[in-house]
């Protein structure tokens, strides 16, 4: 069987949600100044051909419709206005970045990380490849991938407020969009300042290993062993009869862990909670 055709190493979207992602990860490792976040703002200008290439891909990302006919339109717009673009300029656009992403970070770590629009982003790329796919179905299978996204339904429950701030924030340039980013970051390195050291420690292994599903789910088994151990030494000192029931249903929960294939963010959550049972129930035989 042939190989796609698509290339992340090539696909602008993911190129930019990769660094995107990175400058969470280096701000949460302490970084005064994310080397990610100077590639953004130096390769993701408006005015180059990448910043207008993702500004391509993001319309149709974030656009929909209810007609078909509105929806093929558009990708065909898109599609026509993606050739306007000069190939040699865009092709030495992104070897140059990927060259200066080389020089901070692994690739093969960078490039590992797993991406939730995957499928979409590899459609939208193999539409402005079209001349170079050699399969005509995998092209035709792109396109039907797009076109349903673009005639997805909207959720009822969507806020009015935020699709107008959305919408708001799209309109602002690179430079303004990516100082909103920062600044959400530290808000949100302000919101878990009270966290534990082991939660903190639990939260920044989930954000950088997020790619690497090994590595992380490795971390989470010995972290959940230990605070299972933990639990059981707090059991002796926990006199309430009660108390005591509840404690023995935790660490029995825990044993779940060891079935985990996959982390997800429940899995995480479950161990922070189970974090603040043991930061309770030390206090409380602190007490006594």
């Amino acid at each position: 069987m042939k190989k796609s055709s698509h290339n992340k190493i090539k696909n602008t979207i993911i190129l930019f949600e990769l660094l995107t992602r990175q400058v969470t990860s280096d701000t949460m490792k302490g970084a005064e100044k994310s080397p990610a976040l100077t590639i953004l703002k130096n390769y993701f200008k408006p005015t180059s051909s990448l910043g207008k290439e993702l500004v391509m891909y993001q319309t149709l990302v974030n656009e929909s419709y209810k007609s078909e006919a509105k929806a093929s339109m558009l990708i065909s717009t898109v599609v026509g206005l993606r050739k306007k673009l000069k190939a040699e300029e865009l092709k030495r656009a992104k070897y140059e970045l990927i060259r200066e992403i080389k020089k901070h970070y692994d690739l093969t770590t960078f490039f590992n990380t797993k991406i939730q629009n995957y499928k979409l982003f590899a459609s939208i790329y193999r539409i402005f490849e079209g001349v170079t796919v050699s399969k005509a179905t995998e092209l035709v299978d792109s396109r039907f991938t797009l076109l349903e996204h673009l005639m997805r339904t909207k959720k009822k429950g969507d806020d009015d407020k935020m699709v107008t701030l959305m919408n708001e924030y799209k309109k602002q340039d690179q430079d303004v969009r990516l100082l909103a980013y920062q600044l959400m970051v530290d808000k949100f390195n302000s919101k878990y300042a009270n966290l534990s050291t082991k939660q903190r420690a639990i939260l920044k292994e989930y954000i950088y290993n997020v790619s690497n599903t090994d590595s992380l789910k490795e971390f989470m088994l010995k972290e959940a062993y230990a605070l299972r151990l933990e639990l059981q030494k707090q059991f002796k000192k926990v006199n309430d009869k009660v108390v005591k029931i509840k404690l023995n249903e935790a660490v029995a929960l825990m044993k779940k862990y060891e079935k985990v294939k996959n982390v997800k963010e429940e899995n995480v959550l479950s161990l922070l909670l189970y974090h603040e049972l043991l930061k309770e129930l030390k206090a409380c035989t602190t007490k006594i």
